[in-house]
């Protein structure tokens, strides 16, 4: 078979009459295979290209994109094509805005595009990507987009030494932002590089900004596995530095690069033990504690000092948060433990908070696996409380200790309608926590069936807030209720079945035009990852029915 029309046929007037297995994933092998035979004649690979980049799908070009990906992929088996150079310059145009010299080139693409246009600069043909890259490094006047393209380059091209040597050569400004953009970029792709090595090094010594030195120390960990010039920075840092944040990241480092390094595990118990003896910085002796405690837990998840620091955390904590994690560690790594059992009791027994009982119920089940106490907990949390969201905090936490547990499903499906905006967060928590759920079980599917039409009104009649409310928060997190959208229409793609794709299509279509664009860009966006996500998972004719 070497008739490329085999795989893509395309008929205007009935589109049920063509043939479009480039849309197939089953077939997508078989053409990338079909692009690397010797006796399909050039001509033919040369017309199939061409075919797929000049496509018209007649539908928003959602399709067109999968056409053209797709003759993108074709390069890496048939490299010599005539239109190779103008595809990849097209796709890093369409990737990276630093790509895009012409003004008119310089709209806003909807991420979905982006993201699939970067995913397939990594399948497409690397000689010629990996060429742009080292072009763009040594040419530009940018530091930013210097520093931007040699990452890229140094993940396409692990150790590339132009990328590598476009960092460590990057003019820098004696700041401590100069500083922390060479040391994270070199952290990423100068795996086990001398010259880098040394870059690192040199800079933790000689940064004075305790803040930048702890992520040259992380940075150092990531590329120096068994180099001894890094154990011996670590080492000596460890020995003089006067910051215990800076001592705790040291020791850990050292553990990576020099797995039972003694010193650090030294260093380690050290600061365990100093846990409470900061009277100024209380909650920083409790942090630096709980960090320490939970790496050595991680050497040995059985250390009875480091379990007995996190019980001493949980006894003394001042600060809620420091708490809160002192809890999840001891259900990570108290195992079997009686002291880490009873002090997850008492504190189930004693506090009023629910959020706490939710974190103290996990962590007891995880410990002692069966535990009544920790189920009997979230049973109550769901049964009395009148929060939604600790009701959904205990549904979650419920779940994964019994999963398709009928009670925590339920409540994950109990979203409030008569006000959307004031109970947008609890709509974004149930939505993320129904994506873990299996589809094939009857109830989920049943609520399923409730919470899809719910998410898609409510993106209907979502309005443009005020830039000052939020309503998408918690503790830790305030986000504008307009970023939700984007929230929730990443969790709806997770949740969607096939067969609700035609519908969700015909729902959303009209919120694609330049009107609602300009009225609610998030909307929009979030509005395109939906639909887009619909066209990677219908035929072409159905989709092109639906939204026509």
């Amino acid at each position: 078979m070497h008739d490329w029309q085999y795989f893509f046929n395309h008929d205007r007037s009935n589109l049920n009459q063509g043939t479009y297995r480039i849309f197939e994933p089953e077939w997508k092998a078989e053409i990338l295979h079909w692009f690397s035979q010797e006796d399909v004649a050039k001509e033919q690979k040369e017309d199939f290209i061409q075919a797929l980049i000049d496509f018209d799908d007649g539908c928003g070009d959602f399709y067109r994109y999968r056409a053209y990906f797709l003759a993108a992929e074709a390069l890496s088996q048939f490299p010599e094509c005539s239109l190779g150079d103008a595809i990849v310059e097209q796709l890093l145009k369409w990737s990276y805005a630093y790509f895009r010299q012409d003004k008119r080139d310089w709209q806003i693409l909807p991420k979905p595009l982006v993201k699939t246009a970067r995913k397939t600069l990594e399948l497409t043909d690397q000689k010629r990507v990996i060429a742009a890259f080292v072009h763009l490094v040594h040419t530009t006047e940018s530091r930013t987009v210097l520093r931007l393209a040699a990452e890229k380059l140094g993940t396409l091209d692990s150790g590339n030494k132009s990328a590598i040597a476009a960092l460590v050569l990057m003019p820098i400004t004696e700041d401590r932002h100069g500083f922390w953009q060479r040391i994270y970029s070199l952290g990423k792709i100068a795996v086990g590089d001398e010259t880098a090595i040394a870059v690192l090094v040199n800079d933790i010594k000689k940064m004075p900004d305790q803040e930048i030195c702890v992520h040259g120390i992380t940075a150092l960990g990531d590329i120096a596995y068994g180099n001894q010039t890094a154990i011996a920075t670590l080492s000596k840092t460890l020995e003089t530095s006067q910051y215990d944040h800076e001592r705790l990241q040291a020791a850990q480092t050292l553990l990576q690069v020099d797995s039972n390094n003694q010193i650090a595990i030294n260093v380690l118990f050290e600061l365990v033990k100093n846990v409470g003896q900061s009277p100024k910085h209380p909650d920083d002796a409790q942090y630096i504690a709980d960090g320490a405690a939970r790496v050595l837990s991680q050497i040995d998840p059985s250390n009875q000092l480091a379990i007995n620091a996190l019980v001493d955390l949980i006894r003394t904590a001042h600060d809620h948060s420091d708490l809160n994690l002192a809890v999840k560690d001891l259900g990570r790594f108290g195992a079997g433990n009686e002291t880490a059992i009873v002090t997850l009791i008492e504190l189930i027994t004693s506090t009023k908070d629910d959020y706490l009982l939710c974190d103290a119920a996990e962590s007891l089940e995880k410990i002692d696996s069966g535990n009544k106490l920790a189920l009997s907990t979230l049973f109550q949390i769901l049964e009395t409380t009148q929060n939604e969201s600790q009701r959904l905090d205990a549904a979650e936490n419920l779940l994964k200790i019994d999963p398709g547990n009928p009670k925590a499903i339920a409540t994950l499906c109990q979203i409030r309608q008569s006000n959307p905006y004031e109970h947008e967060s609890i709509l974004t928590d149930a939505v993320q926590n129904l994506e873990q759920l299996d589809p094939e079980n009857k109830l989920v599917q049943e609520k399923l069936n409730e919470v899809i039409p719910t998410l898609l009104r409510f993106i209907q009649i979502f309005q443009q807030d005020d830039e000052n409310k939020n309503c998408c928060n918690n503790a830790t997190i305030r986000l504008p209720c307009e970023s939700c959208l984007l929230d929730i229409a990443d969790s709806l793609t997770k949740i969607l079945q096939k067969e609700h794709l035609p519908q969700v299509v015909i729902t959303l279509k009209d919120y694609l035009s330049k009107k609602f664009y300009k009225n609610n860009s998030y909307r929009y966006e979030a509005v395109f990852k939906i639909i887009w996500h619909c066209a990677q998972n219908l035929t072409y004719p159905d989709f092109h029915k639906a939204i026509n």
